[in-house]
């Protein structure tokens, strides 16, 4: 029932299970304009107290606020005093700058004797005005005798404040001299009294302004209503601006949620309002569904790589469980350095204890942090220690980088067979056998027939893979086309795709440069550290000693966050150009669900949210 609308998008917008579907026919509440002059408002006074409220400390997380205590309504009292205390800081403010201006103004002419509105006499004219010092003599002598006296009031650094008499009726002075007048408002009193009077006001409203200042900040440090009162009413708005199609007495409420979700959305309703009709289905055939990944716990943390680039499409297929294992190792040969991995754990560990970030944050600390294993495991193997080199169980990468190379091309050549074979599954499971054979695994042939040219003893068996893919391309690649020219054109242009695949497999020896990237700085600030030591001098010892530490720490420290941000954005490359176009096409949109998505505040579960 219509009664029933907030009730209802209330327990759905803290369910979270929920993604509310936009409607042609749908309609804002009647109450939308009120809530959003009510969202502006609570917009407002957080603006116009954020200089007095305490500034977060690093790390610093919103203050958590309980479900059941977030539903309460916010009385808005202390933002009532807030906004009383805003409003006369303004009005003092103003005052302030006005009587400020003013003084500015009458300072230079504080030693008239007269007021500035007896300064008009019955014979004669009197003009108050400024005149640029360096012209001042010239200005004097300009003046005809007896037909005006020129009086300066005051001298600055570059102006002088005259006050030019002349008889009523004389010649004025023209728009070419130096004289330009100036009109003093109409005061009661001279101007020095006025000056006086201004002092005292500007000091007392100065003193006003602070208090109320220390007030504000008093209250801001005392109480986060402001906040909780802003998040309310953009629920609240949220709720009201909600996509609900209204009947003449009832309202609908389309949208999307997990199946599995569906009985405790049931439930959800059926707590809060008494009469409803609810029915569901399954998305139709070309329904733009959203889509809601669901992998075990070291999987999902990928999400977000994949999420970035494309999501997979409703029904499609989720490639992170293929990524991943390849992200974490490419990750570690980039980085491949032990002492790098050592401070990517302990860096992880401690933004999880002092930030505890969530969401999209959390898995990317996560991901960095199951990347300091694979780390520190092609640290062991190339012997890479802070770059330094000891002891290597394969080899160094900065003693034989060939080495490297070529076991970044397998690495290369491998990852983009996973792709391949991911390609071939899945036509596998559309029934497209020939396919998966024809297009992926003479492919593949190929890419191995030609690795193991290169391995003494494989050249044979190279020969023939290589001889078999090659032969398979050729005579089928142009399977789709019509006529015999198009069939073998089509062969050949599909034997020339070796292009491709080559410079996807050199597109690899970027972990080499990376790699060496990282290992050569980190040499280097060892090397500058290791200048600033070994001075016979004691005092020279112990100060060489002392900067030689803060060159480690701050050189390594760079070195790590240089590194990572490398490795992080040429992995994801990796991902996007060399391994997805082989067999993903995404095209999805992520599940959004109707929620309460708080930003000046944390929400948590206090046994409050028994709609769940």
């Amino acid at each position: 029932m219509k009664d029933d609308r907030d009730k209802l998008l209330g327990a759905l917008q803290k369910s979270g299970m929920v993604e509310l579907c936009e409607s042609a026919d749908g309609s804002a509440s009647p109450d939308a304009a009120a809530s959003a002059q009510k969202l502006m408002q609570s917009k407002k006074l957080l603006s116009e107290m954020a200089p007095y409220t305490p500034k977060k400390k690093p790390f610093e997380q919103p203050a958590e606020v309980g479900i059941s205590e977030f539903e309460k309504p916010c009385d808005g009292g202390e933002c009532g005093k807030m906004q009383s205390l805003l409003d006369a800081l303004n009005e003092a403010s103003q005052e302030y700058a006005k009587d400020k201006e003013l003084y500015k103004t009458l300072i230079p002419w504080e030693n008239l004797t007269v007021t500035p509105a007896a300064l008009d006499g019955t014979y004669s004219s009197v003009q108050t005005g400024t005149v640029p010092l360096h012209s001042l003599e010239a200005f004097r002598q300009s003046l005809t005798d007896g037909d005006r006296a020129l009086d300066v009031v005051s001298t600055s650094e570059s102006t002088a404040y005259c006050v030019l008499i002349a008889l009523k009726g004389e010649s004025r002075i023209t728009a070419e001299s130096a004289f330009e007048a100036v009109t003093l408002p109409a005061l009661d009193g001279t101007v020095k009294e006025n000056t006086d009077r201004l002092e005292k006001r500007i000091s007392r409203l100065a003193g006003e302004i602070e208090e109320k200042k220390a007030q504000l900040s008093s209250l801001a440090s005392q109480t986060n209503e402001p906040a909780m009162c802003y998040e309310q009413d953009n629920a609240q708005y949220l709720r009201d601006t909600a996509p609900v199609i209204a009947t003449m007495e009832t309202v609908v409420v389309e949208g999307w949620t997990p199946a599995d979700k569906l009985e405790n959305v049931e439930k959800t309703v059926a707590k809060v309002i008494d009469v409803y009709a609810m029915s569901s289905r399954d998305p139709e055939e070309g329904e733009s569904a959203p889509t809601l990944t669901e992998n075990n716990r070291i999987v999902s943390q990928y999400e977000g790589i994949t999420s970035m680039f494309d999501p997979p499409a409703y029904g499609g297929f989720d490639p992170n469980a293929v990524m991943a294992p390849w992200y974490w190792i490419i990750f570690g040969l980039m980085m491949g350095d032990f002492g790098y991995g050592l401070m990517m754990v302990l860096g992880c560990l401690l933004l999880k204890k002092i930030m505890k970030p969530k969401g999209n944050t959390l898995k990317l600390v996560n991901v960095i942090l199951y990347s300091s294993v694979t780390t520190m495991i092609c640290g062991i193997l190339f012997g890479s220690y802070f770059g330094e080199t000891w002891h290597p169980i394969l080899f160094s990468p900065f003693e034989d980088p060939m080495k490297m190379l070529i076991l970044t091309l397998v690495v290369g050549a491998l990852h983009i067979i996973t792709g391949m074979i991911t390609k071939m599954v899945l036509l596998i499971k559309d029934g497209k056998v020939w396919d998966a054979l024809f297009d992926e695994l003479s492919w593949i042939f190929i890419i191995v027939g030609a690795g193991c040219l290169f391995v003494s003893g494989l050249s044979t068996v190279g020969m023939i893979l290589a001889g078999v893919g090659a032969a398979t391309v050729l005579l089928t690649a142009g399977r789709h086309k019509k006529g015999v020219f198009g069939k073998i054109s089509g062969g050949l242009l599909g034997l020339y795709g070796i292009t491709s695949y080559l410079s996807d497999i050199l597109s690899y020896s970027r972990i080499l440069a990376l790699s060496l990237a990282t290992g050569v700085i980190g040499m280097v600030m060892n090397l500058l550290a290791g200048m600033l030591q070994g001075f016979e001098s004691p005092v020279l010892a112990v100060v060489g000693f002392i900067f030689s530490l803060a060159i480690y720490v701050v050189g390594h420290v760079f070195n790590l966050a240089l590194g990572l941000l490398s490795a992080y954005v040429h992995d994801c490359r990796l991902q996007y150009i060399e391994f997805y176009n082989k067999f993903y096409d995404g095209g999805g949109k992520l599940f959004k669900p109707f929620a309460l998505n708080t930003k000046y505040i944390s929400l948590k579960d206090d046994g409050g949210n028994n709609n769940v």
